[in-house]
């Protein structure tokens, strides 16, 4: 069991006390520490759960704002919130490597601030929240970690680099494989192109993005290729099965 002093320490960052400090130190265990513990519970269900707590706040305060963006502009503020990359930099904000239980191996592979461990760690967190303390409670505590951040996104001051991303994941999780971009379409006046990308990975599309230039349509393409890969303790991959099933491709 975790030190309640150390559970008390992420109460008071988060600004909210659990009635059961259980479920806070089940959002806090990885999976490599449950598997080397057993009998412990670890975080991958609450950060189920946490997930869709998120995007149910993060569209919410997107549709309450007072500057009433357009459908197009609060999804893409949404995904730059609720990415991997801003909830990895909301937690190390708080210094939550310092406090989610990994194992032997994985904490001397540096998986205390590795992206993926502490975005789905604040999730769980999350889901913890909602769970001891209702929907209300969780809002609350999601606000004050990403404020600052859906206003960034609101504004156009995040950027990632999705098309880098992309390419690491491939080629982590299929080594030879080859990533290609492709411009399908072009419509609108000179002055206000939509340009459609195409994400295809070993000569097969996977799914297609659309933006004012070529640019934004391939980063658009690459971000949402990015939901659609499986990782698991062996890696990530299955861009390439993805892409099987659907050789017409996806969301056009």
């Amino acid at each position: 069991m975790m030190k309640y002093s150390d559970l008390q320490e992420i109460m008071n960052i988060i600004s909210y006390n659990f009635k059961n400090p259980q479920l806070l130190e089940t959002a806090l265990t990885h999976s490599t520490y449950a598997y080397e513990n057993r009998g412990v519970e670890n975080n991958e269900r609450l950060e189920f759960l946490g997930d869709a707590v998120l995007q149910l706040v993060i569209s919410e305060r997107l549709y309450l704002m007072q500057s009433k963006p357009q459908e197009g502009d609060m999804t893409k503020a949404r995904s730059l919130v609720v990415c991997e990359q801003t909830l990895a930099r909301a937690a190390l904000d708080i210094s939550l490597c310092d406090y989610i239980r990994l194992g032997k191996g994985e904490l001397m592979t540096g998986g205390a601030k590795k992206p993926s461990n502490l975005s789905n760690t604040l999730e769980a967190i999350f889901g913890a929240v909602y769970l001891d303390g209702g929907l209300s409670n969780a809002r609350k505590v999601i606000v004050s970690l990403l404020a600052s951040y859906l206003e960034l996104a609101i504004s156009g001051k995040i950027q990632y680099d999705f098309k880098s991303r992309l390419l690491e994941m491939v080629q982590t999780a299929r080594g030879q494989s080859k990533l290609s971009f492709a411009i399908l379409a072009e419509a609108g006046p000179v002055h206000d192109r939509t340009f459609t990308a195409a994400v295809i990975v070993d000569g097969l599309e996977v799914t297609t993005g659309q933006g004012s230039s070529k640019k934004e349509a391939e980063q658009n393409a690459a971000r949402k290729a990015l939901t659609m890969i499986v990782c698991d303790d062996s890696g990530c991959g299955l861009l390439s099965d993805l892409a099987e099933n659907n050789t017409d491709g996806v969301d056009k």
